[in-house]
């Protein structure tokens, strides 16, 4: 009861100095009361169990000679797909049938795509699967489908922009993934407040971050014959644009004058790391994904910036195509160069 009534205390005093709209307290107070009442690790062998139950249902299906062919697999999947969409319309709040359709509409996924890839071609496949995982996030009411869905876009675009040699499109992809993760986070209270977006706007919102990480990666690579290695600084330009557009947010939204010392030297600090990383966009993209996890106060994001940033830093170090006293050279040099410019933003 002291916590009900230090928070209704809370709700009241930001409704009253206005940084809380005066309905959004019901919305609050309804979500505060959906706890889970069952046990993590019950809840953990229920999800389970409902994966595995798909194991022999596969199985059937295959012993009655029902996936053969391309069509089978087709009109198979698509059953699957629209029997489970429909059942999360008309059944009740329940973990296991949650989970078991889940699984299911995966599995009638890749029986889908699969008839698709064995009977057309690649590209058919992969444009199919787009429209496919963009109707799914709209209409199917599952956060982790939603989540997996931008990860199966994301790549069925990518098949795309191969098949058709459009390798330079690659980076246009990273730049809208990457706006789209900044405008999903910053908005993220706006958000809560919204009917419609409070479903959707965190599972796409980490799944815009992992998709930017996962096509990232492929900068890390720069012997691959996917995109030539000498372009990624299209990316970086891109990145850190956007990277130059959250900082002036930030800094205008908490009243710091744009004009200032600070703000300056914020701003060539950024294109100044920019130039000197052109090829390793990864790491302007980490920095955007730490910065947005900073301004929200979200530890998943920040540990998923830092890892992003070791990874990145270490890929961006091996490929240098310099000696190793050169290399440990440039690391001297970065490290000297971070404690002045810590010295530097204490000053101003």
């Amino acid at each position: 009861m002291p916590k009900q009534i230090m928070l209704h205390t809370l709700l009241n005093e930001l409704i009253a100095q206005k940084l809380l709209q005066p309905n959004s307290q019901a919305q609050i107070a309804v979500a505060l009361k959906q706890e889970a009442s069952t046990p993590w690790f019950i809840s953990a062998l229920i999800a389970v169990s409902a994966w595995l139950s798909v194991i022999p249902f596969i199985a059937f299906l295959a012993a009655l000679n029902i996936i053969e062919s391309s069509e089978s697999l087709i009109f198979m999947g698509l059953l699957l797909i629209s029997g489970t969409t429909a059942l999360q319309y008309f059944k009740k709040n329940g973990l296991f049938v949650e989970q078991l359709s889940l699984a299911v509409n995966l599995t009638g996924q890749i029986l889908f795509i699969g008839g698709i890839v064995f009977g057309n071609n690649l590209e058919t496949a992969a444009m199919t699967t787009w429209f496919l995982e963009i109707l799914l996030i709209t209409i199917y009411r599952n956060n982790i489908l939603r989540f997996c869905s931008v990860l199966i876009a994301t790549i069925a675009a990518l098949v795309l922009l191969y098949q058709f040699d459009i390798y330079p499109g690659i980076h246009i992809l990273i730049i809208l993934i990457a706006a789209s993760a900044i405008w999903y986070w910053i908005g993220e209270a706006q958000h809560l407040t919204d009917e419609m977006m409070v479903k959707v706007y965190q599972p796409l919102g980490y799944g815009f971050i992992i998709a930017l990480q996962m096509l990232l990666t492929l900068s890390i690579f720069p012997h691959s014959n996917f995109i030539p290695p000498q372009t990624w600084w299209f990316s970086t330009i891109g990145l850190t644009v956007l990277l130059l557009a959250l900082e002036y947010h930030i800094l205008y939204t908490n009243n710091i004058i744009i004009n200032s010392k600070t703000s300056y030297s914020i701003f060539v600090s950024t294109l100044l790391v920019a130039l000197l990383l052109y090829q390793a966009p990864g790491i302007i993209a980490a920095i955007i994904i730490l910065i947005l996890g900073f301004q929200r106060g979200n530890r998943i994001l920040m540990g998923m910036a830092i890892i992003s940033l070791g990874v990145f830093f270490i890929a961006y170090y091996y490929h240098l195509n310099i000696s190793l006293l050169m290399k440990s050279s440039t690391l001297m040099t970065a490290g000297l160069a971070l404690l002045a410019l810590r010295f530097v933003f204490k000053r101003v």
